[in-house]
């Protein structure tokens, strides 16, 4: 049994409704249209129909890819994980791979040089808080490791350099060990590597805060007087806290000796 195409109806992005004599009709891309020649032959058999509907699923498939290619560069994976959400045959989804990595619209070594340029340029990630992205995105860990080494360490250091330079700007209220305590897990999070991290570290001086060690004693120590009544006992919890938030010893001990004059 076969349909005779009655009219076109032209649609968006190289499209056009086909609509027969039954007044059923399906829409194709004009290449389906113009490969099978329906401008001039009129007719289709129901064979002849499920062989353009799957040739047009494949080529919507691949045109899919390609606009979303066409925002940013995505990995294997990314286009993959992306088509399968509007339930292409995972044939025409290998079908579609396969076209773009002809087609060199898909190429690791090219989208891993992208990808870690705009990492290094736009965000402060590191070395290794890259790498698990990539592996994420189904990079092979190889082939980011070659990328990755032919970075030099100098680069990464100047990153920490600018990165640190910030954090200890905008700490106004912790104490030395304490801002470098979380420099130190902020960068490892981060990425970088702890002796990288640790050598910018001591290259840098951090100002001690008096001032807010001052503060935090003596909130500390208005707390405490509630709780300890003895002042041997009501120092020495004062002391310990003081040195587990991060502060120098020697601070700790004028500050203290300032609010035992003060309060006696």
């Amino acid at each position: 049994m076969s349909m005779n195409i009655e009219r076109f109806r032209k649609l968006k992005e190289n499209r056009y409704k086909i609509i027969f004599d039954n007044e059923n009709s399906i829409t194709l891309y004009d290449d389906i249209i113009l490969k099978y020649d329906l401008l001039i032959t009129k007719k289709i058999s129901e064979k002849k129909l499920r062989k353009l509907i799957e040739e047009n699923n494949s080529l919507e498939c691949y045109y899919k890819a390609i606009k979303y290619l066409s925002y940013k560069n995505r990995s294997k994976k990314e286009i993959i994980n992306y088509l399968k959400k509007f339930s292409y045959e995972y044939n025409n989804i290998n079908k579609t791979i396969k076209k773009l990595e002809e087609n060199n619209y898909l190429n690791e070594e090219i989208y891993l040089s992208s990808y870690i340029n705009d990492q290094l340029n736009l965000t402060n990630n590191g070395p290794q808080k890259i790498k698990r992205k990539l592996i994420d995105l189904g990079l092979q860990e190889d082939l980011i490791d070659k990328k990755l080494s032919q970075i030099s360490r100098n680069v990464w250091q100047e990153k920490l350099e600018k990165i640190i330079s910030k954090k200890i700007k905008v700490n106004q209220k912790d104490s030395v060990n304490k801002i470098k305590e979380k420099i130190l897990y902020n960068c490892l999070n981060d990425g970088y590597k702890k002796d990288d991290i640790l050598e910018v570290l001591e290259k840098k001086e951090i100002p001690n805060n008096i001032l807010s060690l001052e503060k935090e004693a003596q909130k500390l120590y208005i707390k405490l007087s509630r709780k300890y009544q003895n002042n041997n006992e009501l120092y020495f919890q004062l002391k310990g806290k003081l040195l587990r938030k991060g502060f120098f010893n020697t601070d700790i001990d004028e500050i203290i000796e300032n609010i035992k004059k003060v309060s006696n």
